[in-house]
């Protein structure tokens, strides 16, 4: 009997031992797979943050200086030079902008696109002698810009760089300005004198047009191509002066709504073979219809 009930005791023992392995065995599997699964989850960060990096690899550092009165972004570009890209005022009003010609040592040969576009707040700019070029619809919209003084260095003035300044009176060209953009100078109506460098070879389509209180324009000697409605509705010009040296000039580029300028043209101040001799020759009196565009792409 007694050899009965140590069999059945150690049976039952055998039992017990066998479920606690057991249970041990499955906490262990699910242990297991617990760290399998944030091994995987680590795995995976890894990579993202290995992906995120190659990345930011490839995006421009973005660079700021502080002027005092406002902060320049500017980025470095070929040839050991930056070019501003952007411009934020602590003022809201009245706003003197001196760009700098140089920052940490390089200097500022540009002004990107858009850089001061819609700025309301601006009423002056000074552009250092370092600037060759200046983008498009850089200074577009500059309602309150009145003065504008461009360094000796300029080569070029992009498209629509300074359309729908209305209170723009002046402005000063270099001596090195090649060539003038299209719509660079359009819808300026306060524009009314601008003394053309000799160095300019050409004038985009709408450069001028819609400014009513320029009141002559004279080709310098070294202008080779006016564009298409150059100066378009410029109802205040008086006198128009052309070169021997000009070799296009774009359809309706001296015209009204529905008038030549021909009338006002100088006849004297070029050969009677040259191409502006032809062109004028061959101008309408009146015009019937013009087609215009108004967009920047």
């Amino acid at each position: 009997m007694k050899i009965k009930k140590i069999v059945a005791a150690l049976l039952a023992l055998a039992v017990l031992v066998g479920t606690v392995f057991t249970g041990c065995s499955n906490e262990s599997d699910a242990s297991s797979d617990e760290r399998d699964s944030k091994k995987e989850e680590k795995k995976s960060k890894k990579e993202e943050k290995t992906s995120n990096d190659l990345i930011s690899d490839y995006t421009p550092e973005i660079n700021t200086i502080d002027v005092g009165t406002g902060v320049f972004t500017f980025e470095k570009v070929e040839g050991d030079a930056v070019v501003i890209v952007g411009y934020s005022s602590r003022a809201d009003k009245n706003v003197e902008v001196d760009i700098p010609f140089m920052i940490n040592d390089y200097p500022v040969v540009g002004i990107a696109d858009n850089v001061f576009y819609n700025m309301s707040s601006v009423v002056e700019v000074n552009i250092p002698y370092t600037v060759t070029e200046i983008g498009k619809l850089a200074f577009a919209n500059c309602t309150e810009l009145e003065s504008v003084t461009l360094p000796e260095g300029l080569i070029s003035i992009g498209m629509g760089a300074f359309r729908g300044c209305e209170k723009l009176k002046t402005v000063n060209l270099g001596e090195s300005l090649v060539s003038i953009g299209d719509f660079a100078f359009e819808s300026c109506p306060a524009l009314n004198s601008m003394v053309l460098p000799e160095t300019l070879e050409s004038i985009g389509n709408y450069a001028f047009a819609y400014d009513v209180s320029l009141d002559a324009f004279a080709a310098p000697a070294g202008l080779k191509t006016i564009g298409n409605l150059a100066f378009y509705e410029c109802s205040g010009l008086k006198s128009i002066k052309l070169s021997d040296n000009i070799e296009r000039i774009g359809e309706y580029a001296f015209v009204l709504q529905s008038a030549s300028m021909k009338n006002i043209i100088d006849t004297t101040s070029y050969a009677p073979d040259s191409y502006a001799a032809k062109y004028v020759a061959a101008m309408p009196e009146t015009i019937e219809t013009i087609e215009t565009i108004e967009t920047i792409e």
